[in-house]
């Protein structure tokens, strides 16, 4: 089973706003682009979740992988930001999205999906299927990912997206994140 890593930082902290919710709990949430977190769930399986964002130029992590991203849309990370909703609760899904100002749609989905395969020692399965309604690409199969499968839309210059080994949640995060 892999587990993306960047820098020794799983690939999903950087996803999903670094390192939540510990540095939510220190820092007292961060709120860069409340209009990404807007388009987050605030609840998810009857949990309730805590949403923050970052703004790319607040990022520590460092990552190759990342930044072959942004710059394959032509930005850099004062372009980009990023909104997380989590529980610190034993909720099995994390839900987040990534604006990138000004990119071309098109080029959002591609670029997403060589940084999560480039930050992965285990080849991943990208496929797209019907989940929540709507058509998604769901990258890593059951056990290829250790947090489960991601399950990816594009909405503008924004990619959605909800990470989650529970179908279930899935599902109901999709079909949220659609409204």
């Amino acid at each position: 089973m892999a587990r993306l890593m960047i820098s020794g930082i799983p690939f999903i902290a950087v996803i999903l706003a670094a390192v939540w919710p510990t540095v939510a709990a220190v820092a007292g949430g961060r709120h860069a682009d409340l209009a990404l977190e807007a388009l987050l769930p605030t609840t998810l399986g009857g949990v309730a979740l805590t949403i923050e964002s970052q703004a790319g130029t607040d990022l520590a992590t460092q990552s190759a992988p990342f930044d072959a991203f942004l710059a394959g849309l032509g930005k850099t990370r004062a372009d980009f930001s990023l909104a997380s909703a989590y529980s610190a609760g034993g909720l099995k899904a994390e839900v987040g999205a990534w604006r990138v100002k000004g990119a071309d749609p098109a080029l959002l989905l591609p670029g997403f999906k060589t940084a999560v395969q480039a930050s992965s020692t285990t080849p991943l399965t990208k496929v797209e299927e019907i989940v929540g309604g709507l058509t998604v690409t769901r990258i890593g199969d059951p056990g290829q990912l250790t947090q489960g499968p991601l399950y990816v839309i594009v909405r503008g210059d924004a990619l959605l997206f909800v990470q989650t080994p529970e179908r279930a949640l899935a599902e109901e995060a999709m079909d949220k994140l659609s409204k």
